[in-house]
């Protein structure tokens, strides 16, 4: 095995090898910023030219290049409130909120390192789980991946900021959304109004511009100003980075736990990022000396879902290795470029190319580094378009979520349901009813459904009592209650005391 290490190690040394990886950041960073494309848009696009490719290099630039494009995205979501890819749709709860304020640099600093540093401890433990990944894998099935997206679910109400019943019914209605088209269990359409373009859902990329960048482009638009508000200064660029990147080693328990949420979500297959970061976030919020200000402009509410971003890559890329099962959406189409090269993921890739798993760890851990400096000295330049008026910059931005809206799957009705949906976005922010609520509903309830139809057709009612559920049901009991206990504790004491 360490021989295999080695060797693994020792092909990123190549010249060849790093002007790959290099190519693979900076496109991984151009698919980030502009919304719709994404890390899994590169790989698609690039999968066709490695055919014929050394499979060292040609694992090396896709995994390159998917790795950082969270990290990127992380920019957009935080200057414009325009999430670059799907699980940054978390970033922006906070990291905007600090715009507004005059804090982009900072939260900017915090994001970057966190995405880093989240990259690095996700490689260290797929490098250190790679022999013994499989019973873990194994361990979850329908069942547990069913409970695991509940205790995602159970953030609802936590993201609701003022109502909590405001916050209830936003993710209700995005529950609702999310059962739009077929029926996982059954076939059967629902809400699709005689449309074939419901009958697959509304998807992910247009609800996600739609409820956060349009309505907020609208808002700035109204308000004829800048991005930040009036009233706040803006600080030094590159000296509130800095403060950003201090901050992640201020709350660096925050940082290992939202790391490790992030890890083990990845781990289990079909689940996805976005569980992950609103797993991340949620639990940010509810562990947190000051709940209050999330939503607000709290740098914990921005270092907690980069962690997890990043970091569920490696655990995403262990049941792809291991068990050629991919861990994500993404992981599918990385399986697809395996298949291409000739090689077969599986607990034989693990016995016969142990040495290219360790090259796409050293890669993972490489390239997200990578990225996070290279996103750190352009950042600087970028929070100086927080200063650009409205009139100028909320059109070009509108220009480009259309087009990443349409880029997604090339479908020019994506971009009018986009624009349709925004007028509900709309509402819902001038009503006080909690986007981030109703996103968290919309993009965990298909996936509750469909792990609950699966276990209620394995096991019944007694998929509830596998060990591995009564734990994560436990786990999602004590997040829920842990603040009203600590406020009853509270106010229980301070009677005590009159």
């Amino acid at each position: 095995m360490i021989e295999s290490m080695w060797q693994g190690l020792l092909v990123l040394l190549q010249p060849g090898m790093l002007l790959y990886i290099l190519v693979a950041v900076l496109l991984g960073i151009v698919f980030g910023l502009l919304p719709g494309l994404a890390g899994m848009t590169l790989m698609a696009i690039f999968i066709p030219f490695t055919w014929g490719m050394d499979p060292y290099r040609a694992l090396a630039f896709l995994t390159a290049g998917y790795a950082v494009a969270c990290t990127a995205g992380s920019i957009t979501a935080i200057l414009m409130n325009v999430p670059g890819t799907g699980p940054n749709s978390a970033t922006l709860l906070d990291g905007f909120p600090m715009t507004q304020q005059g804090r982009a640099g900072r939260a900017l600093g915090a994001a970057l390192t966190a995405s880093g540093l989240g990259g690095l401890e996700g490689g260290i433990v797929l490098a250190l789980l790679v022999p013994v990944v499989v019973p873990i894998v194994m361990a979850f099935g329908s069942a547990e991946s069913f409970f695991l997206i509940v205790m995602g679910l159970s953030f609802i109400a936590v993201l609701g900021h003022g109502s909590k019943t405001k916050g209830v019914i936003s993710g209700l209605l995005g529950l609702l959304l999310s059962f739009v088209g077929y029926h996982a269990g059954t076939g059967f359409a629902r809400f699709a109004f005689n449309t074939s373009y419901l009958l697959d859902g509304v998807k992910i990329i247009p609800c996600t511009l739609a409820i956060f960048a349009v309505p907020e482009m609208m808002a700035l638009m109204i308000s004829g100003g800048t991005i930040v508000k009036k009233g706040f200064e803006v600080r030094a660029p590159a000296a509130d980075v800095w403060e950003g990147v201090k901050d992640v080693f201020r709350n660096w328990w925050l940082f290992l736990r939202s790391s490790a949420i992030g890890t083990f979500v990845g781990i289990v297959p079909g689940v996805g990022g976005d569980v992950a970061v609103w797993v991340a976030y949620g639990h940010a919020k509810t562990t947190s000396k000051h709940p209050e200000t999330f939503g607000k402009g709290n740098v914990e509410g921005v270092i907690a879902p980069e962690s997890a971003n990043n970091g569920k890559e490696g655990g995403a890329m262990l049941p792809t290795l291991a068990l050629g099962i991919p861990g994500s959406g993404a992981m599918a189409v990385l399986l697809g470029a395996f298949m291409i090269l000739g090689i077969q993921p599986g607990p034989t890739f693990l016995q016969e190319h142990l040495d290219i798993a360790f090259t796409i760890v050293g890669v993972l851990i490489f390239a997200n580094l990578l990225g996070a400096a290279i996103c750190m000295l352009i950042a600087p330049t970028l929070v100086k378009l927080t200063l650009v008026r409205a009139q100028l910059i909320a059109p070009f931005i509108l220009c480009i979520i259309a087009l990443g809206s349409f880029s997604y799957r090339n479908s020019v009705t994506d971009v009018f349901v986009m624009f349709a949906l925004s007028v509900f976005g709309w509402g819902m922010r001038q009503l006080g009813y909690s986007r981030p609520a109703f996103f968290l509903g919309y993009v965990l309830g298909g996936l509750a459904e469909r792990y609950f139809t699966i276990s209620m057709s394995a096991y019944g009612w007694k998929f509830f009592l596998t060990p591995i559920s009564l734990l994560l049901i436990a786990i999602t009991a004590f997040g829920v209650g842990f603040q009203p206990l600590m406020a009853y504790l509270k106010n229980r004491k301070g009677d005590e005391k009159i």
